[in-house]
C-alpha cells in the first residue's frame, strides 16, 4: 500500500481509496454504522444523557476509521474529530457557538498533550458527556423562561438583546428597533420580567462571562472588549457586584473545579 505522505494529487488519493475499499472488502472490514454516530450526535443536541449512555453501549460490527499510521496520533484524530463533532451538535441544540468553539479548542488542545491511547479514549467520552450537560443546563435553563407569558414586545426585545450581547445595549436603540418608546418599554419589561432592561443585559452578559471564564482561554480585557464593557474595570467591578467574585477569583477557582470533574453515569 502506498505511503500516505506521498498522496500528493487527487490520483493517488483516489487509488488509495479504491485499493482500501478493495482491501476492507477483501478483509470484510467495515465502518462503524453512520446511525450509531447519528444516535449519538442527536443525543448531545437533545441534552439526553440516558440516550447517549445507550449509545456508547452498544455492541456493532465495525471499527473506527483509520486516521494515522501511528497508533497514538490514530486515536489522537479521532479524538478530534469527535470534539468537533459534539461541539457542533451542542450548538444545534443551543449552546452559544462562541462557548462551545472555545470548549472545542481547549479539548483539542489536551488531546495532543495525552500520550496515551487508553487516556485518550476517558478523554473522549467525557468530552461527549461535557457537552451533552451544557445543552441540557441550557434547555432547562429555556424551558424555566418559556414557562412564563410574556407580552410579545417582550419577547421581541429579549430576542433582540440575546442576538446583541456582544454589543453595548442602550434601551434607547432597543426601543427604536421594536418602534416604540424607551420609556414604555422600560416600564413593560419591568412590569412583566421584575427588573430593568438594563439588569437583564448585565446578568446575561455575566453568564457569557462565567462561561468564558472558565472555558477559554481569553484575557479579562479581551472578554471585556468581546461583550461590549468599555475596559476590563468595568467589567471587574460589575461583575464583582453580581457575583462576589473578583474575575480572577472565579476563573480559578471554577476553571479547576471543572477540570476535576469526571461526569459518571449509572
Amino acid at each position: 500500500m502506498k505511503d500516505l505522505s506521498q498522496l500528493n494529487t487527487s490520483e493517488d488519493i483516489l487509488k488509495y481509496y479504491s485499493d482500501t475499499v478493495f482491501l476492507n472488502q477483501e478483509n470484510q472490514q467495515q465502518h462503524n454504522p453512520y446511525d450509531q454516530e447519528l444516535r449519538e450526535t442527536q443525543a448531545i443536541e437533545d441534552g439526553d444523557m440516558d440516550l447517549l449512555q445507550k449509545s456508547l453501549e452498544e455492541i456493532y460490527s465495525g471499527q473506527l476509521g483509520r486516521l494515522a499510521r501511528d497508533e497514538l496520533r490514530n486515536i489522537r484524530n479521532i479524538a478530534i474529530v469527535n470534539a468537533v463533532l459534539s461541539s457542533r451538535a451542542a450548538i444545534r441544540g443551543g449552546l452559544l457557538p462562541e462557548i462551545s468553539f472555545t470548549l472545542c479548542d481547549a479539548y483539542i488542545q489536551k488531546i495532543e498533550e495525552i500520550n496515551s491511547t487508553d487516556a485518550l479514549q476517558k478523554l473522549m467520552r467525557e468530552c461527549k458527556f461535557h457537552y451533552c450537560q451544557l445543552v441540557s443546563d441550557t434547555k432547562a435553563e429555556r424551558s424555566m423562561q418559556k414557562k412564563k407569558i410574556p407580552h410579545s414586545r417582550i419577547t421581541l426585545c429579549k430576542n433582540y438583546i440575546f442576538s446583541h450581547l456582544h454589543q453595548k445595549l442602550k434601551v434607547q436603540d432597543i426601543a427604536e428597533e421594536l418602534n416604540t418608546t424607551p420609556s414604555y418599554l422600560a416600564d413593560l419589561f419591568r412590569l412583566y420580567e421584575g427588573q430593568s432592561i438594563s439588569s437583564f443585559i448585565l446578568h446575561e452578559k455575566i453568564k457569557l462571562v462565567k462561561n468564558m471564564l472558565i472555558y477559554s482561554p481569553y484575557t479579562y480585557s479581551q472578554i471585556a472588549a468581546y461583550l461590549g464593557f468599555s475596559s476590563q474595570s468595568h467589567l471587574g467591578a460589575q461583575f464583582k457586584k453580581v457575583t462576589g467574585f473578583t474575575l480572577r477569583q472565579y476563573r480559578e477557582r471554577f476553571r479547576n473545579l471543572s477540570s476535576d470533574i469526571t461526569i459518571k453515569k449509572n
